[in-house]
Order: structure tokens, then C-alpha cells, then sequence
């Protein structure tokens, strides 16, 4: 069905459509920050560490190793969020989000290239 909207020239007009369908071209630039999270690797090797000693306490049926997996587990749990409050290198940037996300040339109440209005 694309295809045939998309590429029959009488489709499109009854569709009130250009004949041709125009190329896209992307007019905005991203806005999200793309750097790495710095914890990520030191929260991947404790989790396959904890794993390892998962599975090792339920080979061996060892309660103990086990209570210990799921200590070390709460542990690595809050480490994970202590690593994510304190890993955000646009922190001082949330001023500038604003300005950001909302192209100069947008005036309120106007609707976007999407259709979406800004006055809702």
C-alpha cells in the first residue's frame, strides 16, 4: 500500500499529493546528548560478577554464597543509582535545554513541520 501512494502519480493527486514525491531532507539537528555513561563498564563487570556468583551458589547449594549474592546484588543496586545522580555531564547545562529543544524561528501557538501546535 506504501509503495502505490508513495509511487502512483494518480494516487497522489487524488490524495492531493505532489505527482513526485520530494526527497527528505532533515532540517533539525539532535539535541540529545550522545556521550557515554561513565559507570557503564564498572556496572557491567559487577553484574557479571554477581552472576558468576549466582550460579556458583546455586551449583555448590550454598545458602551462604547465596545471602552474599544477594547482599552484594542491593549493593550493586544502589551504586547504580548513586552512578546515575552523579554521572550527568549536561547538569549545568539544563538552562540551555529550553533553547535547545524549541527552534528560534517557532513562535507560539504556530503548529510544527509535524503538525504538532505548541499552544496544548
Amino acid at each position: 500500500a506504501m509503495v502505490v501512494v508513495t509511487y502512483v502519480p494518480v494516487v497522489r493527486r487524488v490524495l492531493r499529493q505532489e505527482p513526485q514525491p520530494s526527497p527528505f531532507v532533515c532540517t533539525k539537528t539532535g539535541v540529545v546528548d550522545m556521550t557515554p555513561w561513565r559507570p557503564m563498564y564498572p556496572i557491567v563487570g559487577a553484574i557479571l560478577v554477581l552472576l558468576t556468583i549466582l550460579i556458583i551458589s546455586l551449583q555448590l547449594a550454598s545458602f551462604w554464597l547465596f545471602v552474599t549474592f544477594w547482599c552484594l546484588w542491593f549493593l550493586a543496586l544502589v551504586c547504580l543509582m548513586w552512578g546515575a545522580t552523579t554521572s550527568t555531564p549536561m547538569a549545568d547545562a539544563k538552562s540551555g535545554a529550553e533553547e535547545a529543544t524549541v527552534s528560534p524561528n517557532f513562535q507560539r501557538g504556530e503548529s510544527s513541520a509535524d503538525g504538532v501546535s505548541d499552544a496544548e
